[in-house]
């Protein structure tokens, strides 16, 4: 057995500890429009669902794509060209269980984590529309540090959606905060049942809310291993760097 576990292939390892199984019976595909450095990107992210543990995990496409091609070898993990073809500004990994959140996200080679009681209040009103589809009914809740605006349909009776947003009589059709920044479409809705792998808490460092953005801040501003000959623009690619951080996309601003 010791012979057998030796002569493994790395990634193999990799997948037995450092990530955890999910069994799907649904996924979900949205793409989501959001602001990047002011100007509108949309991406395409997914959401697999677990009715029976009702447990669901939720994470870019691309990151999904580059992940299942680095496990099988098509992509090695020291060919930065390729992966950045499969990039997100969007990389909070997003697992819902037992009615708690958690969010996983790599840092500059850092991986982060934080947990949050699912603690959404929506307001169910009267209005219907037709989206996708789908026979929908508006909900609005505030969350997150914004006021957002949710379409749900009850022909599918699921509790879930996007994000950290879930808890309505029907699955998330649409979505979109009052500003108009950040706007969640359900692009495709299928039963699949199959095996997803997702974070593994023991490989992530925890830290409250707070903390995880204050080190994500902390990570994405440090500059010092930049030498600066001039003071002047030490400090004024500082304050670029700040303005970069403040203009990238946050769900979450709370």
């Amino acid at each position: 057995m010791k012979n057998f576990i030796l002569t493994l292939p790395l990634f193999l390892f990799q997948i037995f500890f450092s990530q955890q199984i999910l069994k799907t019976d649904f996924a979900v595909s949205y793409n989501v429009e959001y602001p990047i450095f002011k100007k509108k990107n949309t991406e395409q992210f997914l959401l697999f669902i677990n009715t029976k543990e009702n447990i669901s995990y939720y994470r870019s496409a691309n990151q999904y794509v580059l992940d299942s091609l680095s496990k099988r070898g098509k992509i090695s993990n020291d060919d930065i060209i390729s992966s950045m073809s499969y990039d997100t500004a969007l990389g909070e990994e997003v697992v819902r269980k037992n009615n708690i959140f958690t969010v996983y996200e790599k840092v500059v080679g850092v991986k982060l984590k934080y947990s949050e009681p699912v603690n959404l209040k929506w307001t169910i009103y009267k209005d219907k529309k037709i989206y996708a589809g789908y026979k929908t009914r508006k909900a609005i809740t505030i969350a997150y540090g914004r006021k957002w605006i949710a379409w749900y349909t009850e022909d599918l009776p699921l509790n879930f959606g996007p994000y950290k947003f879930c808890g309505l009589p029907g699955i998330i059709v649409n979505m979109y905060d009052e500003k108009g920044e950040y706007y969640f479409t359900l692009t495709q809705f299928k039963k699949k049942v199959k095996q997803i792998y997702f974070p593994k808490d023991k490989s992530y460092k925890s830290f409250t809310k707070q903390q995880t953005k204050q080190a994500k801040y902390n990570a994405l501003s440090n500059i010092s291993g930049i030498v600066f000959d001039d003071p002047i623009e030490k400090k004024r690619m500082e304050q670029v760097n700040q303005k970069r951080i403040k203009e990238s996309p946050q769900l979450d601003i709370e």
